[in-house]
């Protein structure tokens, strides 16, 4: 049940194929410090021994949490409609998504809820990571995202909406704390999109005048290995594909030709994604100098951008 003084929390762990990894992130769960949880599992058609393990270990454990539920469907769905089935069965005034290979640091619950008592309109928050390889050792501690303290610093939504069209930003997507209302609003994930499910739900929230709060703390590790989604060479075309429709549906109508910024937005998405060099040499890295907002957003010490 929901109060305000002990809300319930819905940690939503997202599974595929997640068998080398996901005792570490059910035990992460278990070992939070906030004691009203609800855990739900929703798998996307694995073929590995995830489900089993799942499975065995919620019965074992079902006694730590206020409730728990595994999700499973026969083929594999994609991420954003693996995500809604977890989302839309989570009962908890709040929700924390995890993915079956990352780990909650063990205060990442109780370090949100004590956020947003301070913050009391933050709905939406995001955090610092820590960063772990294959053996779940540390890469790096509370690691700098220069985009994410350049977007936390815009003070409306309506220019963090601006900056976020013209550079998705990666905004520590493993860290995100939300509360569900927020989510029901928007509809979910959309599940046109098999990949990049966080860009178009960060969109829509902000076109919605949701702020996302920064919290300057990690509360999650988050696993840097080949096997990823974000990391698998195999799945660049398919990557570059659908950044491209999501600049089409969602980005391209907040844009204006008479605006200096986004013309250069305009240029550097028709280098990403049109361009195709001349006598086999591209130079992109060279060409992008050319854009005014690349240059603004070095002059903002976002280095990376």
């Amino acid at each position: 049940m929901n109060n305000i003084e002990n809300p319930l929390v819905s940690v939503v762990l997202i599974t595929y194929n997640s068998s080398k990894y996901v005792l570490e992130t059910l035990e992460s769960v278990k070992n939070q410090t906030w004691n009203n949880i609800e855990l739900i599992v929703s798998d996307d058609g694995s073929t590995d021994q995830t489900l089993e393990i799942c499975s065995n270990w919620l019965t074992n454990n079902s006694s730590c949490f206020n409730r728990t539920q595994l999700i499973s469907v026969p083929e594999n769905t994609g991420i954003p409609s693996n995500c809604n089935r977890g989302l839309r069965a989570a009962k908890g005034e709040w929700l924390k998504t995890i993915s079956g290979d990352d780990i909650l640091l063990e205060n990442c619950l109780s370090d949100n809820i004590e956020f947003s008592r301070k913050f009391p309109d933050a709905s939406f928050i995001v955090s610092d990571l820590n960063q772990i390889d294959e053996n779940s050792d540390i890469i790096t501690e509370k690691a700098v995202n220069e985009g994410l303290i350049y977007f936390a610093n815009i003070s409306s939504v309506k220019n963090q909406l601006k900056a976020y069209i013209r550079w998705p930003i990666f905004l520590n997507v493993p860290s995100f704390f939300c509360k569900k209302e927020i989510v029901q609003n928007i509809g979910y994930c959309d599940e046109n999109f098999w990949i990049y499910e966080d860009t178009t739900m960060v969109i829509r929230l902000l076109e919605k005048g949701v702020k996302p709060y920064y919290m300057k703390k990690p509360t999650v590790a988050y696993r840097i290995h080949l096997n990823s989604i974000s990391r698998n060479e195999k799945m660049n075309n398919k990557r570059e594909i659908e950044a491209y429709k999501i600049f089409q549906k969602y980005r391209l109508k907040h844009l204006n030709f008479f605006n200096p910024f986004d013309v250069s937005v305009y240029y550097e998405s028709w280098l990403r994604f049109k361009y195709k060099g001349l006598f086999g040499y591209k130079g992109v890295s060279i060409l992008r100098k050319f854009s005014f907002y690349y240059w603004f957003m070095r002059l903002n010490g976002v280095k990376t951008y």
